[in-house]
């Protein structure tokens, strides 16, 4: 699984390259058990669900214990006065924990990172081993998922419903016919053709939740990438605030949560298109006063398909990368995963992106094709590097 989009704690570059903790570690939260042993440049775990495991093959996809080689080095990286950060490798980006105070994020980083590849095995299109990859290889059949599966499908239909449907869980297939069909890295960026025909796509209502259960028609492929990142986000900072005792931001590939009292100065986090970006990179500093910040933007994971440029944000009314005058929306909000859910969703709307800022009533940042910028709800225009667009309002 990989996203798109920037936001990144400010102080972030650098690193002092110092592995913790020490090995081997045990840990558990919630429901999730996570045995990690090996060297700091040989990491391995092993993590299971709370509930009694079952065999794949009768459809328990998450009670199966796994075996995970999560090949992870924690890097310190510069922080904040009073603050302690680091980040590693996973989900095909880049995961950042910055802790308040800094004696929190030795406590915190081993449930961030059992979150963090809990929700890769969860929710990979690109792991054999994935439930997800289980669930839509039996679409058309009726299965008993994991709690955790359950709970991140039932938020990706919520958002689908409250979205009026721009944000679709069932765009899987969509995304295939688009050239997204293996991890960004390894894909071909200039292909030849879509291997399959575009279709609107078949709609979230089509898919049946009951509990544990889940049931999606024959030939349905789920991708939850609109909402995934933003959910595990929230998680990972909880459990990790409660493991650290402290107060923490995580950042998955630029999507953030926070968790606790905010750190003196507040969360500082800077905004652009691609949280890998250059610091010199135009974009906007900003105090993070909301609980989540999630961008998506059309800039970062783009490729060519028949000569046309494609990307991975897929409009499921017509099945094809979106199309519209913003290029990035950063959405300020009360967690991760609404903000995640709405800079989807403005982006898929196009021109009626601000309409569906304002019947949320978020705070947001919209850059468009040709640069330009607007803020929207109590989003700051203080910092801000790019030039504004005039907004002509009628008058009586």
């Amino acid at each position: 699984m990989d996203r798109h989009g920037s936001g990144r704690p400010v102080g972030s570059r650098g690193s002092r390259g110092r592995p913790f903790p020490p090995w081997p570690h045990r840990c558990r939260h919630g429901d999730l058990y996570l045995r990690l042993w090996g060297s700091p440049n040989s990491l391995h775990g092993q993590w299971w669900p709370g509930h009694s495991p079952g065999p794949r093959s009768t459809g328990s996809g998450g009670g199966v214990r796994r075996l995970v080689k999560l090949g992870a080095r924690w890097e310190q990286v510069l922080a904040p006065s009073g603050m302690r950060a680091a980040r590693f490798a996973a989900l095909g980006t880049t995961i950042q924990v910055v802790t308040f105070p800094e004696t929190g994020l030795e406590r915190a980083m081993p449930a961030v990172e059992a979150e963090v590849f809990a929700l890769d095995v969860l929710a990979s299109r690109f792991r054999s081993d994935a439930e997800l990859v289980w669930v839509n290889q039996n679409a058309g059949r009726r299965l008993d998922v994991s709690p955790r599966f359950a709970e991140l499908l039932s938020a990706a239909l919520l958002w689908a419903d409250r979205t009026d449907g721009l944000v679709d869980p069932t765009v899987g297939r969509a995304l295939v016919a688009a050239g997204y069909r293996s991890d960004f890295e390894r894909m071909d960026k200039d292909q030849a053709g879509p291997t399959e025909r575009s279709l609107p796509a078949p709609g979230w209502h089509t898919v049946r939740l009951d509990g544990n259960s889940v049931e999606c028609p024959p030939g349905l492929a789920l991708d939850l990438g609109a909402t995934a990142k933003g959910w595990g986000a929230d998680r990972a900072a909880l459990a990790g605030a409660q493991a650290g005792q402290c107060s923490i931001l995580v950042s998955l590939g630029g999507d953030i949560a926070t968790a606790g009292p905010k750190p003196p100065g507040g969360w500082v986090v800077r905004v652009s298109d691609d949280h890998r970006g250059p610091e010199s990179a135009p974009g906007q500093t900003v105090v993070l006063s909301a609980a989540g910040l999630a961008t998506s933007s059309t800039t970062v994971r783009r490729w060519r398909q028949a000569g046309q440029v494609a990307h991975h944000l897929i409009d499921p009314r017509t099945g094809r990368p979106a199309a519209g005058p913003w290029r990035t929306v950063s959405v300020a909000a009360s967690s991760c995963l609404e903000a995640n859910a709405l800079s989807t969703a403005a982006l898929v709307a196009g021109s009626a992106a601000v309409s569906v800022i304002h019947s949320f009533g978020a705070s947001a940042r919209l850059v468009s094709n040709s640069s330009g910028v607007r803020h929207l709800g109590a989003w700051t225009a203080v910092g801000e590097e790019l030039a504004p667009i005039a907004v002509i309002t009628s008058s009586s």
